[in-house]
């Protein structure tokens, strides 16, 4: 019997579903081995078990369990956070070297190497086949390049807010909401920027965790 599951498989990206079968013994909080359907394999973090009335039509599918993360897989991952220095390093040369306006964020393999992903941050389109070509290259498999936000650099990042935690995006979060103006006055918190904004330079995710409470209060007034 298959069980389907959320899955998170990098903190920039949204978390996804792959089916697993029942003898796995998966759990929320697992790392798992898994294929998607290009034929990659990827390691992910088992964020907990959807039942099948729950799931929408919007949640696909994307992949399968392989296995649990055994001991032979940990190092493997080990490794490639390792390697991904080298490649980080290497991509920023080449960015200097071509003289692209872009700044580069992170860099993660895949579990099998057959990919790497380099996201960055730039103010508009960025004309990056020259480095894709020379990236390929060196490291001989599939480059992909994918362009972010400040605040999904602080989410991957990580770092402490004013508050003495370490950054809601960065702890727990797994997508973003819009957060105005209007929840810092609805709330009657200072317009001072730097009290108000998070690491990322844009208010702080948390203003809308007591958002709902002030409204409520407003409508018993």
């Amino acid at each position: 019997m298959e069980k389907v599951f959320e899955i998170q498989v990098r903190k920039v990206e949204k978390p996804c579903y792959v089916s697993g079968e029942d003898n796995l013994n998966i759990k929320s909080g697992d790392i798992i081995i898994v294929e998607f359907a290009k034929g990659t394999q990827d390691h992910a973090k088992v964020c907990c078990e959807v039942h099948l009335e729950q799931q929408s039509s919007k949640q696909i599918i994307t992949g399968k369990i392989l296995r649990k993360a055994n001991e032979q897989d940990i190092l493997i991952i080990r490794e490639n956070e390792l390697l991904k220095n080298d490649a980080f390093r290497i991509c920023n040369e080449k960015i200097k070297g071509i003289n692209l306006a872009m700044k580069l964020i992170d860099v993660t393999y895949t579990f099998d190497r057959t990919v790497i992903t380099f996201y960055y941050w730039a103010t508009g389109r960025v004309d990056f086949r020259k480095l894709v070509k020379e990236l390929a290259s060196i490291f001989n498999c599939r480059i992909e390049m994918r362009q972010i936000g400040l605040r999904d650099e602080a989410k991957i990042k990580g770092g402490y807010g004013i508050c003495g935690q370490e950054i809601c995006c960065h702890r727990f979060l797994k997508d973003f909401e819009p957060v105005t103006m209007k929840l810092v006055k609805t709330q009657s918190l200072p317009l001072d920027m730097s009290k108000i904004s998070g690491l990322c330079g844009r208010l702080m995710c948390c203003l809308i965790f007591e958002s709902k409470l002030y409204e409520n209060q407003e409508d018993t007034e």
